[in-house]
């Protein structure tokens, strides 16, 4: 899909930028279609997978094949374990694994980080580890958090997930998965990459990089940002945020750094308009708020949710906030979004509507004025046949009532 609007743009090179750059799908399709592409993620999960993506674009078939080979040799039931390369739980992590899994997973890395040479193998072969945890473990990634299995010993864990795959097993599937990639794209993974063009990814939050970013520097934005359904990457993604080493302060700080899609996060509104202030730049901070003020529809949803919040009919008393503050955030990377696209550049940019206590908020119309008021034009709002129904907290009360998922073109 990404190709196709690449594609479907007049010019054949330019710039393209994704705000929410995640594993890097936008970057790169935009390499394979001759553009250069800048990304901006905060989560380390999609740094890494970006890293590794590159890592294995480097590299032959008989390269990976070899190191693969001579692991299937090893047996990490008896290898040694260094505790500087070993897994470091977080709070919410601890007792994931069976322990026979975690101990070879340790014996694993420490292996391949002391022994295996060069860096993009050792990558590669960290990546397909990293690419496991969910299938070693007694977790399973269900939205919201990590369901556990009753095995783990969890306090309240009543749910069964199945087999649980021996570390082996699931390692050597996942390395053979990968090798059958490289192969089908005749050697490197990155063989389709266009001579010339380049690639950057910046780690941290989009309210803090794009604002520094100058005007009309590019072509194309096409993204997908975190939706306004209640999902914490940073609890989704524990498994593999404790496997980069992510502490559990610097999750908090994740957390709360993240565009507003959790009752978790609390309003940023301060520290956004701290960096308009550092830029002398708040005639611009004015402006995209002015756009979330003077929302009709945003503000008559907003009223609603706040009636149902006082009346307790929302499952949750924070999803009143999370909403209001998801919009609020919206409207400033959107204002900066329009700034730095070109003359007749456009915006491709994914998401679905929500639904809460049977009320509707329609994120495309309403995230569409806010473009339309950044000055913008809304070309199309292509919406999937097949919508999205309600969670299961609502579906007893209003029923499979579905809402729209949509792909908005915007254009300068």
């Amino acid at each position: 899909m990404v190709k196709m609007f690449i594609r479907d743009y007049p010019e054949r090179t330019g710039v393209i930028l994704d705000p929410f750059a995640g594993a890097g799908t936008t970057l790169f399709s935009a390499q394979e279609c001759g553009f250069d592409s800048i990304g901006i993620e905060l989560l380390p999960v999609g740094e890494f997978a970006v890293r590794a993506r590159q890592a294995v674009g480097r590299l032959s078939f008989g390269e990976l094949r070899e190191a693969a080979s001579h692991l299937g040799r090893i047996s990490f039931e008896a290898s040694p374990i260094d505790e500087a390369h070993s897994f470091k739980h977080l709070t919410i992590t601890r007792d994931a694994f069976p322990e026979e899994n975690e101990r070879k997973l340790n014996a694993f890395l420490t292996y391949v980080n002391e022994r295996v040479e060069p860096e993009d193998v050792r990558v590669v072969l960290i990546f397909a580890a990293f690419s496991i945890l969910e299938q070693i473990s007694y977790t399973r990634k269900d939205g919201q958090f990590l369901r556990w299995d009753r095995r783990s010993g969890r306090v309240g864990a009543t749910y069964h997930k199945g087999r649980v795959l021996a570390f082996e097993d699931a390692l050597f599937e996942k390395l053979d998965r990968i090798l059958a990639d490289i192969r089908g794209r005749g050697g490197a993974a990155a063989r389709g990459a266009s001579e010339g063009t380049t690639m950057e990814l910046r780690r941290g939050s989009c309210f803090e990089i794009l604002p520094t970013m100058p005007d009309g520097s590019v072509d194309l934005v096409i993204s997908s940002p975190p939706y306004c359904n209640r999902y914490d990457y940073t609890r989704t993604y524990a498994l593999e945020l404790a496997f980069l080493g992510v502490g559990n302060g610097a999750v908090m700080e994740l957390r709360q750094s993240l565009l507003s899609c959790t009752v978790e996060n609390r309003e940023k509104i301060d520290r956004i308009r701290q960096v308009y202030v550092e830029g002398d730049r708040l005639d611009a901070f004015e402006d995209a708020g002015r756009a979330f003020r003077s929302s009709k529809a945003l503000h008559e949803v907003l009223a609603i949710l706040e009636e149902y919040h006082g009346q307790r009919k929302l499952n949750n008393p924070g999803i009143y906030r999370m909403v209001r503050n998801y919009f609020y955030e919206h409207s400033f990377v959107i204002f900066e979004m329009a700034r730095l696209l070109k003359e007749g550049g456009r915006i491709y940019y994914v998401n679905d509507n929500v639904r809460y206590a049977g009320e509707a908020v329609p994120v495309d119309l309403i995230l569409s004025e806010f473009a339309e008021a950044a000055g913008l034009t809304v070309e199309t709002i292509y919406a999937l046949p097949g919508g999205k129904g309600n969670s299961s907290q609502q579906m007893g009360r209003h029923g499979r009532c579905e809402v729209r998922k949509c792909v908005y073109c915007w254009e300068k």
